[in-house]
């Protein structure tokens, strides 16, 4: 029958019984021999060895296992073309999606970016701000150390001013005593021992207004010194 048969009608016949099997390796995306997808995604094996074909003579079979071949080679490359077309279309959509996703996260970054700008002008302008205001405060607190410096200053003043007039007023008793001892001369023993003493006493008197007055004039040195270095 197959060897009666037209060249039309062998391929008709020879293309209805062909399978195909293994799909995972037809739609493998890596480069897969044509001959391995043959012999392994389709029936082809089997076909050729069918009885139908061994018993026709050597040139009919030879021309039957070559169609036999041919439409198991088309349709498992047909097969696998289709499959990796539509990978490849699946592909193509997930890189859309992708760049649309893609794209919407650029805005977002960009919107993202600007806002932080934005709030790093803020807060440069506070950090600036913290700073004017840092530097009044180690103003003023200069000024209020400086017053208190002068204020503790003025005060030692006047405390050795009142104890030097103590002892100007203590020193003018002394005089006005010595000059009414100097009218008494009832003993003279005793004259001459108030006289030394008093003596003795005025020597003390001015060598403590000497100490005094440089210890005055110390401390205004002072307080004219800092009012220089403050201005």
């Amino acid at each position: 029958m197959l060897g009666d048969a037209n060249q039309k009608d062998l391929f008709d016949y020879w293309h209805d019984r062909v399978q195909i099997r293994n799909l995972d390796l037809i739609a493998s995306k890596q480069h897969v021999p044509t001959q391995v997808l043959r012999h392994e995604c389709t029936n082809y094996d089997y076909l050729r060895h069918l009885p139908a074909v061994l018993t026709l003579d050597d040139l009919e079979r030879c021309r039957v296992i070559a169609i036999i071949k041919y439409e198991c080679t088309a349709q498992v490359l047909q097969r696998r073309t289709g499959l990796l077309r539509d990978y490849a279309r699946q592909c193509r959509e997930v890189a859309a999606e992708q760049q649309q996703e893609r794209s919407k996260l650029l805005g977002f970054i960009a919107k993202l970016k600007e806002l932080l700008r934005g709030k790093q002008v803020v807060i440069d302008r506070l950090e600036e701000r913290i700073r004017l205001l840092e530097a009044d405060n180690a103003a003023l607190l200069a000024e209020l150390q400086q017053s208190k410096a002068t204020e503790q200053i003025q005060q030692e003043l006047e405390a050795l001013q009142l104890r030097y007039d103590e002892v100007v007023e203590h020193r003018q008793r002394l005089a006005k005593n010595n000059q009414s001892l100097g009218g008494r001369v009832a003993h003279t023993n005793r004259y001459r021992r108030e006289r030394d003493e008093l003596a003795e006493a005025l020597r003390q008197e001015r060598s403590l207004t000497q100490s005094l007055r440089r210890d005055i004039e110390q401390l205004r040195a002072r307080e004219q010194l800092r009012f220089g270095l403050a201005e």
